[in-house]
């Protein structure tokens, strides 16, 4: 009799594990699925700089409805989003996004978009002196550049993406990167003001040194790459159907996507994630 106490108990405490179990299985599932909430994070290219209509915001200068994570959200009609949340600021720095907008993220995050980088690189101060200077100037910048990315963001990127995985357990996590400025080398019929062949090249070429950093570490942290220079190639300043501005009144907005440019930047998203 004493035995079959022993079994009986054993048995219920089995199944208090098995129950338990189910449990925390079920609400791990129910997490997944409330996982909805979407979040962009970023710098000017992310906040939609060039894209017009951007309110009351005057610091971080956000298109409420023109910047590529809107476009997005407005695309995925199949899945629908919970919250939207757009912490994006143009002029962002890697640890301007890790100490200022993550405080957006959390498990309910089910989707997070993410484009920055080029303002650690130094990238305005590169783009004025190939506007501004001589073709040795213009490369000496560039190469500059291009050597504090290749020294300085891998582990910067990493932390970052570290911290974002970290908030957003659940999250898919798309990072854009940067499409190339201005009209390749050589392109005929089109006039791009100082910035001759040369010049166009260092810049280009500067543009794929920092996505190549940025996709590196994005693979490395298992989040998705989003490539956009494809998307733009044919359309950059100075082609004769520019998606990138040239000079503008409103200098902030000079080199950044236009409208249509913008669309580009969603549509090369939503071709990735559907």
């Amino acid at each position: 009799m004493k035995r079959r106490w022993i079994s009986v108990a054993t048995t219920a405490v089995a199944l208090a594990a098995l129950t338990a179990c189910s449990d925390g299985m079920e609400e791990a599932a129910t997490k997944a699925v409330d996982a909805r909430d979407f979040v962009a994070l970023g710098d000017s290219y992310a906040a939609g700089l060039g894209a017009g209509n951007y309110g009351e915001s005057t610091t971080c200068v956000q298109s409420k409805d023109g910047g590529y994570p809107h476009l997005w959200a407005a695309l995925r009609t199949v899945a629908s989003f919970g919250t939207v949340t757009d912490a994006t600021c143009a002029g962002a720095k890697i640890n301007d996004v890790r100490f200022e907008q993550l405080t957006a993220l959390s498990e309910n995050t089910g989707w997070v978009t993410l484009t920055v980088g080029g303002n650690d690189a130094g990238w305005t101060k590169s783009l004025q002196t190939c506007l501004l200077g001589t073709d040795a100037t213009c490369t000496d910048s560039v190469e500059t550049a291009v050597t504090t990315v290749e020294a300085n963001l891998p582990a910067e990127l990493d932390a970052l993406y570290k911290m974002i995985r970290d908030r957003a357990p659940n999250a898919k996590v798309y990072v854009l990167g940067y499409p190339h400025l201005v009209a390749a080398p050589g392109a005929a019929g089109v006039s791009c003001d100082a910035l001759g062949d040369a010049r166009r090249k260092a810049l280009n070429d500067g543009a794929d040194a920092l996505d190549e950093v940025i996709q590196g570490r994005v693979t490395a942290a298992g989040f998705t790459f989003v490539d956009v220079r494809k998307a733009f190639e044919g359309h950059e300043a100075c082609t004769k159907e520019p998606w990138i501005h040239g000079l503008r009144d409103n200098l902030s907005e000079s080199y950044h996507p236009t409208p249509e440019g913008h669309k580009a930047y969603a549509d090369a998203l939503f071709a990735v994630t559907g």
